[in-house]
C-alpha cells in the first residue's frame, strides 16, 4: 500500500481543449460532460480518492468557471477538508504568477506551492480519457521499481484526425526506452495516456530547470530528456479507455455507454463520484417507447427514444424521435420533432415539427442555448 499522505495529484483540466472546440470554447476539456451526469474530471478524481489521494490541485488556465461551479469545494469526492483535500488555482491568483501555456507553464504557476508540500511524489494527470486507473497499483508499483518516472499507457491506435498531442512509448521489460510525440500510424501501439508519477523533488527541479532555458513542453522537455538518463517506466492499463480527440470520438464515446459490457467496464473499477443535483427520477409519459438508451434523473420522456445518451432534465416531446443523439443537461425536444446523430449542448431547444439528421461520422452539433 501506497503511502497516500505523501503523494500529491495535479490535475490539468485545460489539456486538449483544441481536440473539441465545440465543447471547449465555453468550459475546459475536464468540465466536458460525459455519460448522463458526469463530467471528464469526475474519472480523475474519483480514482485518485478511491486510492487514498487526499490532496489533490487542480491549475486551470482559461474558461474554468462551470468547472469550479462543478468541483465546487471537494464535497462529492470528500475533499472538503482542513487539511489537504481539493485546491483550485485559477491564473494570477497570486501577485507575481506567471501563466504560460500547457503543463509546464500550469506547474511553474504553483511550483512554490508543490516545493513546500511534505509530498513525496506527484500525480499529474489531464482529463482527456474517460477511464478507470487503478491509482493505489499505479503509485504502489512506481514506488516498488524505484521509479523517477512512471507513464501510464495501453495499447491503442491514435486516429489522424486527432487534434491534440499524442504520446507513444518503446516500453520494454517495463522500462520506457524511447517516447515520440505525434507520431501517427494507424497501428496498435502502446500510447501515453497523459498521466504520470514523479518524484517531487525530480519535477521541481525540472520545473525550475525548464524556466531557466525557457522551455515549454512536458512531454518533450521533461519527459523525452529523462529517457535514457533517468530510470523511466511504463505502466500498462489494460481497462476502459476512451480518448477525446475531435466531436466525433465524443459522440461515439458517449453512445459506446448504451451497450451494458462497455458501461461496466467503466463503472466497476471504482464509484465515480460527480456533482449532485436533486432531481426526480425519469418519467416515461404513457405511449412513449425507449430503448438502449441512458436516461439520466430528472428527464421526462414522452416520444421516442432509442440508442441515445440522455443528461440530466432532458425533456422528449410527445411524438418526437430522437436516435443516436447525446443530448445535454436541460435539452428540449419539442412535439413532433426527429433527432439523427445529434449533439445537442446543453440548454438548447429543438422546436416542433424540426428534423435534424447527421451521419455517424458526422454528427450535427448544436451549441449551447441554441433555439433552432
Amino acid at each position: 500500500m501506497a503511502p497516500k499522505d505523501k503523494v500529491l495529484g495535479i490535475i490539468f483540466p485545460n489539456s486538449h481543449d483544441e481536440a473539441i472546440p465545440e465543447l471547449t470554447s465555453i468550459r475546459t476539456m475536464a468540465s466536458v460532460p460525459f455519460g448522463g451526469r458526469y463530467r471528464m474530471i469526475d474519472f480523475t478524481l474519483s480514482g485518485l480518492v478511491a486510492a487514498g489521494v487526499a490532496n489533490i490541485c487542480v491549475v486551470p488556465r482559461t474558461s474554468y468557471v462551470s468547472l469550479m461551479d462543478h468541483v465546487g469545494s471537494g464535497k462529492e469526492w470528500d475533499l472538503a477538508r482542513k487539511r489537504g483535500g481539493l485546491k483550485i488555482f485559477p491564473p494570477y491568483g497570486e501577485a507575481g504568477t506567471k501563466s504560460g501555456k500547457g503543463k509546464l507553464g500550469a506547474l511553474s504557476s504553483i511550483v512554490s506551492y508543490i516545493e513546500s508540500s511534505a509530498c513525496e511524489y506527484v500525480v499529474l494527470s489531464d482529463c482527456g480519457i474517460a477511464c478507470a486507473i487503478d491509482y493505489d497499483d499505479l503509485i504502489g508499483k512506481h514506488i516498488e521499481s524505484n521509479a523517477d518516472i512512471t507513464i501510464v499507457y495501453n495499447d491503442d491506435t491514435i486516429d489522424e484526425t486527432a487534434k491534440t498531442d499524442n504520446v507513444t512509448l518503446d516500453v520494454r521489460n517495463g522500462k520506457v526506452c524511447e517516447i515520440l510525440v505525434n507520431d501517427v500510424s494507424d497501428k496498435v501501439r502502446h500510447c501515453g495516456m497523459w498521466v504520470y508519477v514523479i518524484n517531487k523533488d525530480l519535477l521541481v527541479n525540472a520545473i525550475y530547470d525548464c524556466d531557466a532555458k525557457g522551455l515549454k513542453d512536458f512531454e518533450r522537455d521533461v519527459l523525452q530528456a529523462a529517457v535514457g538518463r533517468l530510470n523511466v517506466k511504463g505502466y500498462e492499463y489494460t481497462g476502459y479507455a476512451k480518448r477525446i480527440t475531435n466531436l466525433k470520438s465524443f459522440y461515439d464515446a458517449n453512445l459506446a455507454l448504451c451497450d451494458r459490457e462497455t458501461l461496466t467496464q467503466l463503472f466497476k473499477v471504482y464509484p465515480i463520484h460527480t456533482k449532485v443535483r436533486d432531481d426526480a427520477p425519469v418519467r416515461y409519459a404513457i405511449g412513449s417507447t425507449v430503448k438502449n438508451t441512458i436516461a439520466a434523473d430528472g428527464c421526462f420522456i414522452e416520444g421516442s427514444v432509442e440508442g441515445s445518451v440522455l443528461f440530466r432534465g432532458v425533456k422528449v416531446g410527445k411524438g418526437a424521435t430522437v436516435k443516436n443523439c447525446v443530448l445535454m443537461q436541460d435539452v428540449v425536444v419539442e412535439d413532433g420533432a426527429v433527432l439523427e446523430n445529434v449533439i445537442c449542448d446543453k440548454s438548447a431547444v429543438v422546436t416542433k415539427e424540426q428534423k435534424l439528421v447527421g451521419a455517424s461520422t458526422h454528427p450535427v452539433y448544436i451549441e449551447k442555448r441554441a433555439k433552432v
